[in-house]
């Protein structure tokens, strides 16, 4: 049985011209997410079976681990050779593999190194995919505190020295997962939750938890930032080697890193003793560092680039229009948004009033921001973004909420004079322009909707060390606003409900403090039964919209071009780099 993790198909769309190959109830409000579908024919097919886990223990007794299952042979017509060459914005802040979590570093580490899970999808045609043992062979709960976890036989690192291709085994996951717990600290509020990592024999470790936690696989080890398989050698006997990514970089994954140059790019080329058997075909692939978008898209013109992952949405009528035979795939709401949410600081008055917060959530028309704002290419849920597991749909909520998930100025303005404001108030609403159009557009709609329900919302442009320092840590003042990206990234767990509106969230930034929501989402934190899991999420997104914490932001969709003549298998997800380019091709 998978341990299963879907993704509601909102949208896919692959263009190929001619020349191509029982919850509680209470009050809420947000908007209904965006719906688009097509799913054309497929280039590819995947090129491994889905590994199997055992179910999370609760109602049903523990069932015996299941091997997982052997690759499948190569897609129909796949050939060896060529390279894929797509773009990154900026050489990465640090090459420790253990420090940090952005891209670009992120995505080459995908390619070169093995995740324990990944994701994968059944039906490569939607939107839709799950999280699967990927280095992990089998995986149960010993208890409510302990996971133990078996390792595929046969993964053998990269053949450089000092690992000289050795086998990967359990041992490697201790000093791995201290390195990570110690550095990474965007993950310290799940990691810290793993008191030890023991193992029990060659390919088996067990993780033991400080207190019952269902969601160390969704939320942590299957996390798009979640812990790897590193040889503890590669980096030196300080760590310092790791800095120096073509002679440390020592994975297990489908590519090996082979050469940096600084500002210009980095190429990574084929693990000819990858353990899956026959892949990749690619001979390699190169990441040039471009930072703008303008200058990428006269790349791909120029066949500089063949492929560009995560492609500007506002360039790409103009992509299509110029390159015949581009292919376009999409999933709507799938990929990092740099205004995914607006929050207000619950601190203080006035957004320590609900009724002020509902004024704000009911002042939004989401619906415009995506038809005019995102060319219709974005979709939004009332809590969660509508891809993530768990996420309920508008109309899933309690009848008597639905009058909160709607766009009603009119109403908004009832419930500001209700709280007190009948002439409104002053306010501001804190962002950063780091991040593309139509982010920075959104914070002027947004001012301009709230000043027709009377909220005088002037708009605070942070350099963005700055805002790094204030709105991302929190820390913006009292009576304001901010505006921060969301991501989506994996059809990992519902991370709003872990982190955003409990006092132990990382990403807390409407300074919420309600011990009603904490109660509840212990009890969710702390079962490893899902169908209790699934009800105790829909009661925490029915309070969080009840109260409403924050309001959610269009995302955008996610989309990826390429060039004719180069085959992929699309999975719903720019991110999930691994399973797309080991699985690539080219005529």
């Amino acid at each position: 049985m998978r341990h299963k993790r879907s993704i509601t198909c909102l949208a896919i769309a692959l263009l190929l011209f001619a020349a191509c190959g029982g919850p509680a109830a209470t009050a809420t409000p947000s908007p209904t997410p965006s719906a688009r579908a097509t799913e054309p024919p497929r280039a590819t097919a995947p090129a491994t079976a889905a590994p199997t886990a055992t179910p999370l223990p609760g109602a049903t007794a523990a069932p015996t681990p299941k091997p997982t299952a052997a690759p499948t042979a190569a897609p129909a017509g796949a050939k060896l050779g060529g390279t894929v060459r797509h773009p990154q914005r900026e050489d990465p802040p640090s090459w420790d593999p253990s420090k940090t979590h952005v891209d670009p570093m992120i995505t080459v580490k995908y390619l070169t190194f093995t995740k324990l899970f990944t994701n994968w999808s059944d039906n490569p045609q939607t939107c839709q995919s799950e999280v699967y043992p990927w280095a992990v062979q089998s995986w149960r709960w010993v208890d409510d505190t302990t996971a133990e976890f078996t390792l595929k036989p046969g993964i053998k690192y990269h053949n450089k020295p000092p690992v000289n291709g050795r086998e990967a085994v359990a041992q490697d996951m201790v000093p791995a997962f201290e390195r990570y717990k110690k550095n990474l600290s965007f993950m310290a509020g799940k990691s810290a939750t793993v008191e030890s990592v023991t193992v029990t024999d060659k390919y088996t470790f067990r993780m033991k938890l400080k207190s019952p936690w269902g969601g160390l696989v969704s939320e942590l080890l299957a996390h798009f930032y979640g812990p790897w398989l590193e040889p503890a050698e590669a980096g030196g006997a300080d760590g310092s080697l790791w800095e120096q990514p073509a002679k440390s970089w020592i994975g297990s994954g489908a590519f090996l890193f082979d050469s940096w140059r600084p500002g210009v790019k980095w190429r990574l080329v084929r693990n000819p003793d990858y353990w899956v058997k026959g892949r990749p075909y690619l001979d390699a692939v190169e990441m040039l560092v471009i930072p703008e978008a303008s200058t990428q898209l006269a790349a791909l013109r120029s066949g500089q680039l063949n492929m560009i992952r995560e492609f500007n949405e506002e360039m790409l009528d103009v992509a299509v229009r110029d390159l015949p035979g581009l292919q376009v795939a999409r999933c709507a709401g799938t990929t990092i948004s740099g205004s995914g949410m607006l929050w207000l600081n619950n601190s203080g008055p006035p957004f320590d009033d609900v009724r002020v917060r509902r004024a704000v959530r009911m002042a939004v028309d989401n619906e415009s921001l995506v038809k005019t704002l995102y060319k219709g290419r974005a979709a939004v849920g009332p809590v969660l973004p509508p891809t993530v597991q768990y996420a309920m749909k508008a109309e899933d909520f309690p009848s008597d909420l639905q009058p909160f998930l709607k766009y009603d100025p009119a109403r908004a303005k009832q419930l500001l004079a209700e709280a007190g404001y009948p002439t409104g108030f002053d306010s501001a609403i804190n962002f950063t322009l780091r991040y593309a159009a139509p982010a920075n557009q959104v914070a002027e709609a947004l001012a301009g909707m709230l000043g027709e329900i009377g909220i005088r919302a002037k708009l605070n442009i942070q350099e963005y060390g700055r805002y790094t320092q204030t709105v991302l840590r929190a820390a913006y003042p009292v009576g304001e606003l901010a505006i921060t990206p969301r991501t989506t990234v994996t059809p990992e767990d519902a991370h709003a409900l872990t982190t955003y509106w409990s006092q132990a969230g990382a990403v807390n930034r409407s300074v919420v403090k309600d011990p009603e929501y904490d109660a509840l989402f212990d009890q969710f934190r702390a079962t490893t039964d899902e169908n209790k899991r699934q009800n105790l999420a829909r009661q925490l997104q029915i309070m969080a919209a009840n109260k409403a914490y924050a309001v959610t932001l269009p995302m955008n969709d996610s989309t990826m071009v390429a060039l004719r003549g180069v085959h992929f298998t699309w999975i719903g997800s720019t991110r999930d780099y691994s399973m797309l380019l080991e699985t690539a091709w080219m005529d």
